[in-house]
């Protein structure tokens, strides 16, 4: 798990989990997805090394996300799809969807409800 303290008043932790299974990474933040905290994850992809065929972002722990997290999506899609694997997210709560969906980004990306799905369904489809 890598974290970090993102907020000088009562501070709300931020942590990145990390999983391997089944032949995919699972990326789960749990927090606040911004500008002061889009590193941790990008450092969690980094530090782990992406070998898997399928990469999924799993949401359902993201209390807020701004561009930042949005550009960040966008990367990871075009990494996974120029590296020929497969890229999913989990669907989170109803503030982030809303996001992606204003964002335009919901049609683009494969989304499921769980990151046993994405595994089951075999990696198919990048969005």
């Amino acid at each position: 798990m890598i974290g970090c303290d993102t907020r000088m008043d009562a501070p709300a932790p931020f942590t990145v989990d990390v999983t391997r299974t089944d032949g995919a990474l699972v990326i789960a933040p749990e927090g606040e997805v911004d500008i002061a905290t889009v590193s941790v994850i990008r450092d969690a992809l980094d530090g782990n090394r992406f070998e898997a065929d399928l990469l999924v972002l799993d949401c359902r722990r993201v209390e807020f996300m701004d561009t930042s997290g949005l550009q960040l999506l966008v990367q990871l899609r075009r990494r996974c799809e120029e590296s020929g694997r497969a890229f999913a997210v989990v669907r989170g709560p109803r503030g982030v969807q809303r996001l992606l969906d204003i964002a335009g980004l919901t049609p683009i990306l494969r989304m499921v409800d769980s990151p046993e799905e994405a595994v089951a369904d075999g990696g198919a489809g990048t969005g």
